[in-house]
């Protein structure tokens, strides 16, 4: 949230928190989760420890999220019997799938209690305001409807979405301004009800002084909703609703109706909660936070997070403002519709790496993934894409070295070829690891395009040339390093070749990647079966 100068950035190490938003406990994480923000977040967080800096990687599940009572009731389940089956499914994912969290827990009653406190003493300090709003009621059920209860037409795009921000444009909506739809919760009749909110535009002078301070660009469909929401009033957020689902507040005092803390600004405050408890035994703080985001969480990020950060440093809180960096994905489709597990919409990511692996489904979703603008997946096109522009090449590699550079060392200066070639791909991989212009698409096809090299010229390497069996040893080398972000199995394998220490929670770094390996190449084994997961 701060300038460069400020930290001093690129120089030396820096203290990194990274994070991603927390799944909704209504099932495993899908192939759309984990090509965009879970599988983005991971790749950065092993790309800054390459560059040798202190990094913090942690989230939860987001417990508090109406999806999960909407869910359970779909399935005929009970809501807390959902969120466990969930959370067991999306750490087991997250294992197979070699992302490499500090902390990935459930919120306890320490966190619902850290919660509670923060948003009191806001409301403590007139960071809020009391507003009369219309509310969709179920007489049946006696209750109140908002945020996934409510469904109807976005009044600003027209788009099919539930109550809050549209996913179509990204744009923020009360459960009540949805264009209602026949036999859904937005067409039953509207009752008055008293909640609290955050009113940005009472904080417009705020927000638009941050962005005008900050020189942090942003992706291109953030900067668009930043622009479109700012060229009017600013919305009122609800913080709390009429709701038993969430963390109880009592604002009202004991005889007004039970409200709750709004599950969305919530994510906020559990971002520093879960943050600092991954940073445990280490300095506190950050010089940056990075948090991946998918864009139909763009509008809570750069308005109501920022929001809160700002008031809660005014009003006493101890928050710091690191440097912030949001990265948005757009959406990965199935069949062209967006992923939804709440929908039923889904290509189940544990299935997937089960049948793939590890290091084949993480190359491939970051190859394909919905960084800048939606794309599709296709079953047969990943599997098409794997066999020739990942399993092929390494075969070759492993083939032709072994069979005729097994015994061989790095005991020459590389020839002029493989010096520029080195040169060349270590630029890319550099350029999309950086956090300014970080990229999961381009560091897969960075990768993509060492491995090519790698097969085509060593099918014709000269063996009796000391510079080019040099070059091309060193040139397969530096995937111990420069691999390890995106296809960590493929940078142990080398380690392996070269007899170099495991690169198992040890993270290789770009200082060292001009070194010569430590022992002649022995043989290159690549296993396409699932390996055990980083940590067993």
């Amino acid at each position: 949230m701060t300038t460069d100068a400020s930290h001093g950035a690129d120089r030396g190490r820096r203290r990194i928190n990274v994070t991603f938003s927390p799944p909704t406990p209504n099932g495993d994480l899908h192939l759309g989760h984990l090509a965009g923000p879970v599988l983005g977040s991971d790749v950065c967080a092993r790309a800054q420890k390459i560059h040798g800096h202190d990094v913090a990687f942690g989230t939860s599940t987001d417990d508090n999220q109406t999806y999960v009572v909407t869910t359970a009731e779909r399935l005929g389940t009970e809501p807390e019997s959902l969120i466990r089956q969930a959370f067991d499914s999306v750490t087991k994912t997250l294992a197979l799938a070699g992302v490499d969290v500090d902390l990935f827990e459930r919120p306890d009653a320490d966190y619902t209690a850290f919660v509670e406190n923060f948003f009191t003493h806001l409301w403590r300090h007139d960071a809020f305001d009391r507003r009369e709003v219309e509310l969709p009621y179920d007489e049946v059920a006696g209750e109140y409807r908002a945020e996934a209860f409510v469904t109807g037409r976005c009044p600003t795009c027209l788009a099919h979405a539930r109550a809050g921000v549209c996913e179509a444009c990204g744009l923020y909506n009360l459960p009540g301004a949805l264009l209602p739809v026949a036999d859904t919760a937005s067409a039953l009749p509207r009752r008055p009800v008293s909640i609290w909110v955050l009113d940005l535009e009472r904080h417009r002078s705020m927000l638009t002084n941050w962005y005008r301070s900050s020189d942090i660009r942003l992706r291109p469909d953030l900067e668009r909703v930043v622009e479109q929401s700012l060229a009017g009033p600013l919305p009122y957020i609800p913080v709390t609703y009429p709701s038993s689902w969430g963390i109880p507040v009592d604002w009202d005092g004991p005889d007004a109706p039970g409200q709750a803390v709004n599950a969305w600004p919530e994510i906020y405050v559990g971002h520093l909660y879960w943050l600092d408890r991954a940073r445990a035994g280490r300095q506190a703080g950050a010089d940056e936070l990075v948090q991946f985001i998918g864009i139909d969480n763009g509008f809570y990020n750069a308005f109501v997070y920022v929001a809160l950060s700002l008031l809660a440093v005014r009003h006493g809180l101890p928050v710091e403002l690191p440097r912030t960096r949001t990265l948005t994905n757009q959406y990965y489709l199935l069949e062209g519709r967006k992923f939804s597990t709440s929908k039923g919409d889904v290509r189940w990511a544990g299935e997937f790496l089960e049948a793939f692996g590890r290091d084949r489904t993480r190359f491939v979703l970051s190859l394909t993934s919905p960084e800048l603008q939606q794309s599709e997946f296709s079953e047969p096109v990943a599997a098409s894409t794997l066999a020739t522009r990942f399993d092929a090449p390494v075969a070759t590699i492993a083939g032709k070295f072994t069979a005729a550079l097994a015994g061989r060392s790095v005991d020459a200066e590389p020839s002029p070829w493989w010096t520029t070639a080195l040169q060349a791909s270590r630029r890319r991989f550099e350029d999309a690891y950086r956090l300014e212009t970080f990229s999961i698409r381009r560091a897969a096809e960075a990768l993509a395009l060492h491995l090519e090299v790698l097969a085509l010229r060593c099918a014709d390497l000269d063996t009796d040339d000391p510079g080019e069996v040099s070059g091309a040893l060193q040139y397969l080398w530096t995937l111990r390093t420069l691999a390890w972000p995106v296809t960590p199995d493929l940078a142990e394998q080398v380690s392996d070749a070269f007899g170099a220490p495991s690169t198992v929670g040890n993270p290789p770094l770009l200082a060292d990647l001009d070194r010569r390996p430590p022992a002649a190449f022995a043989r290159l084994s690549v296993d396409r079966s699932l390996p055990a997961p980083e940590g067993s």
